[in-house]
Parts: structure tokens; sequence; C-alpha cells
């Protein structure tokens, strides 16, 4: 009866586990747009992966994909910094992490800069 309970109580304890977050909150497969200040829209999807606390990915993965040459996050407050080296010029998209509780509604927002074009991103995980 004692291993019972004992059982009982260890399978209680690790059915939390399935509640913790899983991974970092960056990582994941991202779509959103570029609206530069003249209103054109370019929809871009990242793709941001952790490795031991590094964080690296690929802006539009698949035949074409970019890598990322450099992926900082400032975990204070939860600023994320993508540089790519892409066809149309080197980018650089600068934004807050938001709703990192969900699962399904992380927000990336912010602003970008590549060559002389500026504008607003806003991305959502998949």
């Amino acid at each position: 009866m004692l291993s019972r309970i004992a059982i009982f109580f260890a399978c209680l304890g690790l059915s939390a586990l399935l509640w913790a977050q899983t991974g970092h909150p960056a990582k994941g497969s991202w779509s959103g747009n570029l609206t530069s200040a003249s209103g054109q829209v370019t929809r871009l999807r990242l793709l941001i992966d952790d490795h031991n606390g590094e964080l690296s990915g690929a802006v539009n993965p698949g035949r074409n994909a970019v890598e990322m040459s450099k992926v900082t996050l400032d975990a204070a407050t939860w600023t994320l910094t993508i540089n790519a080296k892409m066809p149309e010029g080197d980018v650089v998209l600068t934004g807050k992490l938001s709703n990192l509780g969900s699962w399904l509604n992380r927000k990336y927002v912010g602003t970008y800069k590549q060559g002389a074009a500026t504008g607003n991103f806003d991305f959502t995980i998949n």
C-alpha cells in the first residue's frame, strides 16, 4: 500500500513537468511582414534555433534560405536583434518578444533597416 502511494505522488510530481516551458522563447518558426516607410510589404519567414544558449537561424528557410549572420537577445528587456545578408542588402531586425508564455500567440515586433530602407515588422510564432 505504501509503495502505491509513493508511486502516485511520484507520477503526480512528474506530471507538473508537462506544463513547463519547452525550449527557448525565441526558438521556432515565425511568419510575418516587413512594412517599409513607403508602404511596401514583404512577407518573410524566420526559423530560429537554440544550441546551448546560442541563437542562430535562417530567413525564408528552403532552397533560397539566407543564414542569419548574428542573432542576439537582451534577456533583461527581451529585445531580439537579427542580422542577415540578404540578396537585396544586409537587413537588421530589432524588436521585442512578447506573449512569452503563449504557444500560439508569441510576437516579435519592431523596426528594420535594409540598406537605406527602414520600416516596421510584425512576426508571429507558427
